[in-house]
């Protein structure tokens, strides 16, 4: 039980919690409780405790006293002084507003004397204005009096001196009056310039193609004195240069019907225009210009004739060259000799014109010394619009031309015993292969390769030394446009694959066994082969290279020993050199636009492009053989090599276009069976049969069309690259098929047959020609024809007839073991003698 605590030390605790903030430092007062009855000694003590602090308060104020009283004098002092600033203030107020009301006063005042003054000032200038208008008013009269007298110049005097006291007025454009007199001053001039400019015409009378100067030059000289005061000379100068060059000038150098051109005729102070003509005779011009010149020398005074021959100079000479000059430019090179005779009359006319201080003689010799370059411009335009002529013909006729060329053929080649077929010529005839063609097929290749390789075999031989190598540095890009294909764009990135393909692709029958293989001894003991073939070229060609032979000639009699060290030799021969390729441009650029007017108009785009390469070639060699010399010292300037292979490489991209739109189409057709996956299941049968009747009609189409366009090998190397498309599309397809069933089999077979119907597209020709038994070439021309062959094989025989196929024919040649095992498990249901039968094929291609 707790212990019991006073109440005299319970409220002790409460007054210090209060008072102090202490708490209870003992046990017994925190637990304790606090009964009523300790109220009363609790109170006692707080009364006890506030008293003592109300006496130290008292004691503190009592203390503090005197420094408060101190403080309210201060604060009574304060306020007074607040209520003196006060009044000070409004004194100040009441001062402003009365400084204020006195300068609006002076302001007032100040404003008013201005006022004053300007009236005093605008009537004292209104008295001056006054009588200057008085005195040029009288000066207008006096000035009209001397005009009405026919007093010219000293109306001019008098109205300049009144044109100077009107501006000397202040502000005259503000005041009406003047605006008046400036009227009148205007009327009178236009009076005395009227006057001026009739004595002027009949002075200098232009009619109907003549001319006549009635005065003479003192009266004259007088006259053009006062129209240079009236400002009015250079107008009449420019009004008679533009009448003489009308009248006089023009007429005299138009040309008439026939060439006939009209003298001119001077006649004391008169010259004119003669109307009868007569023959163009350029000494006849050049002497009547002459006449011309002299006759204004002498009938105009100075200061007529000096303003007058810098004005009509350069008309004159405008004229002369836009009449005459330009169109006397021959386009032959022959007449461009006889032109030197004008061009002596050019000089001689432009050193009288100098003697005379005419303008225009700098220009006239300027144009003489670019007769050469002017000549080498008309003879570009002409060549061009030649070629522009040419396109927009047409075709023309078609000509059939030869191509022949000289191979290296192996002793034991068939070629020997004069059974060789020429049609391969055009396939490219390198010995060298990279292994075998199954090796190769090992290799994977995108389909856009293989496509490059098939069209580029048959793009031609380029063995004729290393200037007829660049004609293969171009590929066949299927996706180029017709812009870039015609300016020859990317034909240095296409080099580098064009001999990777030829070196893939150049393999004649001639170094092939029957199963694809190239014989290693056919290189041995080869001898020289000249192989011909014909085919079709359109007139266009010949045109272009007739042009291109008429500048290699004029180029060769510029480069003749007598004309050496001539300056027009020199000057164009190089601007010469450039024009054939400007032809080959030309031609490149339009070509595609013309050709394509005609449906096979890319093949005989191939066949042109490639025999104008042909053909400019040779010519190319016979200059070199004529003129060695010559050729060898302008090799840097002329770079003609390229161009040609640029324009054999862009018939070589027409080709391959036109290839890669019929691979298309037959892509298409393949596309429209499905994959022979349901050949025998209706209406997909239909489709199937209908795609393949549409590959054939379309090979035998294309190939009776471009029979007449290409050379026979070149035919044979273009549909066979369109069959290898379709055999290889049809043995992917078989490929994929997991499942043949004995119907499917059949109808595939069917397919292939119809298919191989077309090896009588790839007779030989001669053989076709002397009725020998054609052995066709289609394993020559179409890759993979050999393994389709097997295919049609497989699809139609037993398991032992393929296990023969692999083990004793030529199977495994065209062929991966995993191929056959893949098709026997498609053909054959599971058991043990297809077990068997896959088990010895792939253990034969192991061993």
């Amino acid at each position: 039980m707790p212990q019991k605590v006073s109440a005299k030390h319970l409220g002790q605790a409460i007054l210090d919690s209060v008072h102090r903030g202490t708490y209870p430092d003992t046990e017994e007062i925190i637990s304790a409780e606090f009964p009523p009855s300790a109220i009363p000694e609790a109170l006692i003590l707080f009364d006890h405790a506030r008293g003592q602090i109300e006496a130290r308060v008292r004691t503190t104020s009592q203390s503090s006293a005197p420094d408060i009283d101190g403080w309210v004098s201060q604060a009574k002092q304060l306020r007074t002084d607040i209520e003196t600033a006060h009044s000070s203030s409004q004194d100040i107020l009441v001062e402003a507003v009365q400084n204020k009301q006195l300068q609006q006063h002076v302001h007032d005042a100040e404003s008013k004397l201005r006022l004053l003054e300007g009236e005093l000032a605008f009537n004292q200038r209104l008295a001056t204005a006054l009588a200057q208008i008085r005195s040029i008013d009288q000066a207008i009269h006096d000035t009209a009096d001397h005009s009405r007298r026919d007093q010219v110049s000293e109306a001019i005097d008098s109205l300049a001196a009144t044109e100077t006291q009107l501006e000397s007025i202040p502000s005259a454009r503000n005041i009406r009056a003047v605006g008046v007199l400036d009227v009148e001053i205007n009327s009178i001039r236009q009076e005395i310039a009227y006057s001026l400019n009739k004595k002027w015409q009949d002075s200098i009378h232009i009619g109907s193609l003549t001319l006549s100067i009635p005065q003479d030059a003192q009266d004259l000289s007088v006259l053009a004195n006062a129209l240079h005061r009236l400002g009015l000379l250079k107008e009449g100068i420019s009004k008679l240069a533009n009448g003489l060059e009308a009248t006089i000038i023009v007429p005299r150098m138009q040309l008439q019907e026939g060439g006939h051109e009209r003298a001119l005729v001077v006649d004391g102070a008169n010259i004119s225009i003669s109307e009868t003509s007569s023959p163009s005779n350029s000494h006849q011009l050049y002497d009547d210009l002459r006449a011309f010149i002299q006759f204004l020398q002498v009938h105009l005074p100075i200061p007529v004739a000096v303003p007058l021959s810098k004005v009509l100079g350069p008309k004159l000479v405008e004229t002369l060259i836009s009449m005459r000059l330009s169109s006397a430019v021959p386009e032959e090179l022959s007449a461009l000799q006889e032109f030197g005779n004008t061009r002596d009359e050019v000089y001689r006319f432009a050193a009288v014109m100098g003697s005379y201080q005419w303008a225009g003689d700098d220009q006239l010799r300027a144009w003489s010394n670019t007769i050469p370059q002017l000549w080498l411009q008309k003879r570009h335009n002409s060549s061009l619009h030649q070629v522009r002529q040419l396109l927009q013909r047409g075709y023309g006729g078609i000509r059939t031309v030869e191509r022949v060329e000289t191979q290296m053929v192996s002793q034991k080649d068939h070629l020997f015993a004069g059974k060789s077929n020429n049609d391969d010529w055009d396939a490219g005839w390198s010995d060298e292969e990279e292994g075998s063609p199954a090796e190769r097929r090992l290799k994977p290749q995108s389909a856009n390769e293989t496509d490059n390789e098939e069209d580029m075999s048959a793009w031609g031989l380029d063995d004729e030394g290393a200037e007829e190598d660049k004609t293969n540095d171009a590929s066949i890009p299927a996706d180029n446009d017709e812009e870039g294909d015609a300016w020859g764009w990317g034909d240095d990135q296409d080099v580098d694959e064009d001999k990777r393909t030829s070196q893939r692709e150049a393999t004649t029958p001639s170094t092939r066994r029957a199963n694809g293989h190239a014989d290693p001894r056919s290189r041995t003991n080869e001898r020289e082969v000249t192989l011909k073939e014909i085919y079709n070229i359109t007139s266009l060609p010949t045109g272009i290279s007739e042009l291109i032979n008429c500048v290699f000639s004029d180029i060769d009699a510029l480069s003749e020993p007598s004309r050496s060290d001539s300056p027009l030799a020199t000057s164009v021969v190089s601007g010469l050199l450039t024009l054939p390729s400007l032809l080959l441009v030309m031609y490149r650029a339009s070509a595609a636009r013309f050709y394509s007017t005609n449906h096979s108009g890319n093949m005989f785009l191939y066949n042109d492009c490639l025999w104008l390469a042909d053909q400019l070639r040779q010519m190319l060699r016979a200059r070199k053989q004529r003129r060695p010399n010559a050729v060898a010292s302008k090799q840097k300037q002329f770079q003609f090599d390229d161009d040609i292979a640029a324009l054999e490489a862009f018939g070589k991209r027409s080709y391959g276009k036109e290839m890669e739109s019929q691979r298309t189409i037959i892509k298409d057709f393949l596309d429209g069976a499905q994959g022979f996956g349901n050949c025998t299941e209706p209406p997909f049968s239909q489709e199937c049969e209908l795609a393949i009747q549409s590959i054939v009609d379309r090979l035998r189409g294309i190939q009776a069309e471009w029979k007449n366009i290409l050379s026979h090998s070149a035919l044979l190397q273009s549909v066979g690259s369109l069959l290898s498309t379709v055999v290889d599309k049809m043995i992917i397809d078989v490929e994929d098929m997991s499942d043949i069933s004995e119907p499917q089999s059949q109808r595939l077979t069917g397919y292939c047959k119809q298919i191989t119907a077309l090896e009588d597209l790839f007779s030989p020709q001669e053989t076709a020609a002397s009725g020998e038994e054609a052995v066709p070439l289609t394993a020559v021309y179409t890759q993979g024809w050999f393994k389709f062959q097997y295919l049609t094989e497989i699809l139609d025989s037993s398991l032992v007839d393929i296990k023969y196929l692999w083990t004793d024919g030529g199977l495994k040649l065209e062929y991966e073991a995993e191929e056959v095992v893949e098709l026997i498990e498609a053909l054959f249901d599971d058991s043990e003698h297809r077990r068997r039968a896959i088990g010895e094929i792939r253990r034969a291609s192991m061993a």
